[in-house]
C-alpha cells in the first residue's frame, strides 16, 4: 500500500510527488480530506509572493546597508508603534 498526497484541481488529482506505477496502471484510491493550510492558497497567488518576496528583498537590502545592530535597532522601534 502506498500513501501519497494530492491536490485535486481542475478536475484532476495531482499527486504532490511521482509515482512509480507503469503506464495505464489501474489504481484503487481512498480519499481522506485535508484541512486546508493557508500557505499553500498562498504558493497558488503568484501576486501574492511577488510581493512577499520584494518585502523580503527591500528588508535584506536594508540590513545589508545598515548592519546588524542598526537594523535590530529599527525593528525594535518599529514594534514598540505598532
Amino acid at each position: 500500500m502506498l500513501t501519497v498526497t494530492a491536490v485535486y484541481k481542475g478536475g484532476v488529482l495531482q499527486p504532490a510527488t511521482r509515482l512509480d506505477l507503469p503506464e495505464n496502471a489501474r489504481v484503487e484510491i481512498q480519499i481522506l480530506t485535508q484541512a486546508a493550510d493557508p500557505k499553500d492558497a498562498l504558493m497558488d497567488d503568484e501576486q501574492a509572493l511577488r510581493a512577499l518576496y520584494a518585502e523580503f528583498e527591500q528588508q535584506d537590502r536594508q540590513l545589508a546597508e545598515t548592519g546588524l545592530a542598526h537594523y535590530a535597532q529599527m525593528l525594535h522601534h518599529e514594534e514598540g508603534q505598532a
